[in-house]
């Protein structure tokens, strides 16, 4: 009974897992610095992760596969003066999320 119990619980937990959308965990701000990490990115199929400014402009890409990726790093060429966005983008290019991320700007 024990067991089937457990069983069960780990099926509904694994199947949250695998059902979640893509996209970004609870992360809402960044540090200051050219060292970037999310900490969390789900991916349905893989693809990457673009870190852009204000305008657009991508400061930093990294790949991502299928499933859930912990701790995403990106090394940027200069400290970013304002926010920055997160893209994530499917194995076909497409957009499929999107998060704007504070800066921390204390010192």
């Amino acid at each position: 009974m024990k067991t089937t119990i457990a069983l069960a619980l780990a099926a509904m937990l694994l199947g949250s897992v695998v059902t979640a959308e893509p996209g970004f965990g609870f992360q809402r701000t960044v540090e200051k610095g050219t060292l970037i990490t999310l900490d969390l990115v789900r991916s349905d199929t893989g693809g990457r992760v673009d870190l852009t400014d204000i305008n657009g402009r991508v400061m930093a890409s990294q790949e991502v596969i299928a499933g859930a990726n912990s701790n995403v790093r990106f090394q940027l060429d200069r400290n970013p003066t304002g926010n920055v966005y997160a893209v994530l983008y499917n194995a076909n290019g497409e957009v499929v999320a999107e998060r704007m991320l504070d800066r921390d700007i204390r010192d």
